[in-house]
């Protein structure tokens, strides 16, 4: 895949949100880990995959139940040669830690 690879996940937080002056809600969203592998014919491989970026933000969802969505965002750099560049199948986990300002009771 030469392209980036988006995945966007649903989210809500337990009590009400603080919202900004133009009443958007108050959150953001980091890192905390992510742990990823190359697949050849649908098994691990030993292969490196280099990562240019992972990114994360917060977009808005259309599911009224959710109070947002989290995209993920992975940028590869390809190997300069073609020829050794694997295929962009891979599976893995990225666990992002969302944190909102919450109004008190």
């Amino acid at each position: 895949m030469a392209n980036s690879y988006t995945a966007k996940q649903g989210f809500t937080i337990p009590g009400k949100i603080r919202q900004d002056e133009k009443g958007r809600p108050v959150f953001n969203v980091a890192l905390q880990s992510y742990s990823l592998e190359v697949l050849e014919n649908g098994n691990p491989s030993w292969t490196p995959m280099a990562l240019d970026q992972v990114g994360l933000e917060i977009v808005h969802s259309e599911d009224t139940d959710e109070d947002g969505q989290v995209r993920l965002t992975l940028w590869r750099r390809n190997h300069p040669d073609p020829a050794k560049n694997p295929g962009w199948a891979f599976r893995g986990t990225v666990t992002a830690l969302v944190i909102a300002d919450l109004v008190s009771s």
